[in-house]
């Protein structure tokens, strides 16, 4: 790997003097090495980037641009949607490209760039179908058509091959392209939105890269005319001026009627869009969950660079809303409830129907990372982490070449990764969120540093007063709690190391009440710095604030013990009533029915008291920390009594379910009466 001390990319990045919180600390400048993360990544560049770009260039992605610069002549393919997908695989090829050395992707990555290029109109415009046909109707129909969304993957991937290579031919047609939407939408222009958001957190991006304002204010123009009219002025929306009637047809229905009632069934301003009032007015999380999760993201990101201080009171009100009622314990948000792959009524939580999209995931991580650096609290980091390990990881295979589209908690063996989804947003999403880790682990203040994952390898950050400080991280986390960190700055230099302290090694395994520990009593954790005991209790932010004269070779070790914990849900939560779910650390865990041959998954129980041990099986899965203990199975017995009957338990990692092929997989056991005798396993090497 390669560590990017290059800075032009990430430091040169436009902050305006209104801007609040912390920092972001470029992904680039991170280098992961082992551990958990480093072997993951190596996959994701040798097999995931390659198997995306492989599928979606069979699939006709590409074609498309050729087909809309007039040199192919094959047919045009797929939907209004589908050039976000390749933009989305390219931006993760750009990612993985800043970390590792690859002369043969990156002719790729610009062969396939220039063939978009070569696509964009005079105007700017950059839309492969809208170029071939429709050209009149490019700006019509815009909660459906998802032209906006296109635009946004289009600007997130032009940055990072600026970034990457520091030519300006992509940025400059993502400027043209915006340029051309500037013109056409803002205040006097035309007031109007688009159905799936996206495109406000890549127009702050694509300021942040070029300096330029007018891109930060039209995110903003964007984000505050949700929930109005829209039209030729700014207007507020009465919802009785839109009729709810859906089309009735006689059953059964054609492919066709099917599709204008799903049409008329989304063109519904009911919240599936977050655009039936306001933002500032938006309280309780509501529509598809993807969606909400982006604009969200973009909702902090102005709060964070702009005066919007109505933005982060709603933000408030969202995430308690989301984060108290209605998230898996995975980090996972969706249940598809109301037909939208969106948010169900609050506590409303079940398990084998949870729609949970990895996109949804992805965009949980997005807005949790920005809600830290707007507010500087470790709670949101530790739902990211939450999301990321669990909700995130689950939607791709460890081979690197297989997914999910939806991530249930439960499921009778009717589930299966697939190596290619059709409506490919999640596996390209996947593609370009997982080399994007080592960004999400740093944040800098004021003469602070923030660490907010714990992952093998290194950092270099530049302070505002020019020093540049090195981190060095040693761990097998998530694993082993043990963190063993080495600071170097190129000069001796005063600052604080904000270290986060899990809510999870404190007692907690979410920052609400929706999910608790059995005994939230934990071991206490560890700390010293050069070999000193050092107090390790956080303060309010959650993170543990070691100010100090640090110099080369200055060590700070953190022991975050890792027993194994019973989690209950809320009351509310009807569908884990009577049941326990099993946690170590950050990770989620499950039962599978490759471990449990003789049993069905549905039918076994967890003694309250059952004796409960880890293990670590570097061969199994990739190398995880597996759970054992002794659980009981209903059984019928030969005179028709149901009894239990005890078996050994062993529970892996949530994210790695189904990499073993199909079978029934669980979360959430129901609570036996009584203990089982005996507990098989062997104690975990490790914390």
């Amino acid at each position: 790997m390669i560590l990017a001390l290059n800075s032009a990319g990430a430091d040169a990045w436009a902050e305006p003097a209104e801007a609040r919180g912390l920092e972001e600390v470029s992904h680039e400048r991170v280098a992961l090495r082992g551990g958990f993360w480093g072997p993951r990544l190596k996959t994701h560049h040798e097999v995931t980037v390659h198997h995306a770009l492989d599928r979606l260039e069979q699939a006709g992605h590409i074609s498309n641009f050729d087909k809309a610069a007039g040199v192919f002549e094959g047919p045009l393919r797929g939907h209004h949607a589908f050039d976000s997908d390749l933009h989305k695989a390219l931006e993760g090829a750009l990612y993985s490209l800043q970390h590792r050395d690859d002369p043969k992707l990156r002719r790729r990555v610009e062969g396939i760039l220039d063939r978009i290029l070569a696509a964009q109109q005079k105007d700017g415009f950059l839309i492969s179908c809208y170029i071939v046909k429709d050209s009149d109707q490019r700006w019509q129909n815009m909660r459906l058509e998802h032209q906006l969304y296109n635009a946004g993957h289009f600007f997130e991937m032009a940055v990072e091959h600026h970034r990457l290579t520091g030519q300006r031919k992509a940025l400059d047609a993502a400027k043209r392209f915006a340029d051309h939407i500037d013109g056409i939408f803002g205040p006097g222009k035309r007031y109007d939105v688009g159905g799936h958001e996206e495109v406000e957190l890549a127009l702050v991006k694509l300021y942040r890269a070029t300096g330029e304002r007018r891109y930060l204010e039209l995110s903003r123009f964007f984000l505050d005319e949700r929930g109005h009219a829209h039209g030729r002025q700014r207007k507020p929306f009465d919802p009785n001026s839109v009729s709810t009637e859906l089309p009735k047809f006689k059953p059964p229905l054609t492919q066709a009627q099917r599709r204008t009632v799903r049409r008329a069934r989304n063109s519904i301003r009911n919240g599936r869009m977050q655009d039936h009032k306001p933002l500032t007015r938006q309280h309780e999380a509501a529509g598809h969950a993807v969606r909400a999760g982006y604009v969200y993201s973009a909702m902090a990101d102005i709060a964070r660079l702009m005066d919007a201080p109505a933005y982060e009171q709603a933000l408030d009100h969202l995430w308690r809303d989301v984060v108290g009622r209605r998230m898996y314990l995975t980090g996972g948000i969706g249940t598809a409830q109301y037909h939208d792959e969106g948010f169900g009524d609050p506590y409303l939580l079940p398990n084998e129907s949870a729609y949970c999209e990895s996109c949804a995931a992805i965009a949980h991580v997005l807005w949790q990372h920005r809600m830290n650096l707007l507010k500087g609290q470790a709670k949101y980091a530790d739902v990211m982490e939450l999301a990321l390990y669990n909700g995130v990881l689950s939607g791709i295979s460890i081979s690197g070449d297989a997914f999910f589209y939806q991530n249930p908690l439960a499921s009778k063996g009717n589930r299966q990764r697939r190596s290619w989804i059709g409506l490919a947003c999640c596996p390209t999403n996947l593609t370009r969120i997982i080399p994007q880790v080592g960004g999400l682990a740093y944040a800098r203040g004021k003469r602070q540093v923030y660490v907010n994952l714990y992952l093998a390898g290194e950092v270099a950050i530049k302070m505002d007063d020019g020093t540049t400080v090195t981190l060095a991280q040693q761990t097998d986390y998530p694993w082993d709690g043990r963190v063993h960190l080495t600071v170097t700055p190129d000069q001796t230099a005063e600052f604080t190391l904000c270290l986060r302290i899990p809510g999870w090694a404190l007692g907690r395994p979410v920052p609400s009440d929706l999910y608790r520990f059995a005994d939230p009593d934990v071991p206490p954790v560890g700390l010293k710095v050069n070999g000193r005991t050092a107090g390790p209790l956080p303060q309010d932010d959650g993170y543990v604030h070691l100010q100090r004269r640090w110099q080369t070779g200055d060590v700070v070790e953190l022991d975050l013990p890792m027993p194994v914990h019973r989690v209950y849900a809320h009351e509310k939560v009807e569908a884990d009533q009577g049941k326990v779910a099993l946690m170590r650390g950050p990770i989620v865990y499950c039962l599978e029915g490759v471990d449990h041959a003789e049993a069905d998954l549905f039918r076994v129980s967890l003694p309250r008291k059952a004796e409960l041990s880890a293990e670590h099986r570097p061969s199994l899965l990739g190398g995880v920390t597996v759970l054992r203990g002794r659980a009981q199975v209903m059984a019928r017995g030969a005179n028709g009594a149901v009894n239990p009957r005890a078996v050994d338990l062993t529970a892996v990692p949530y994210y790695a379910w189904c990499n073993r092929g199909p079978g029934q997989m669980v979360v959430w056991l129901p609570c036996g009466v009584a203990a089982s005798p005996g507990a098989s396993g062997r104690p975990v090497a490790g914390r």
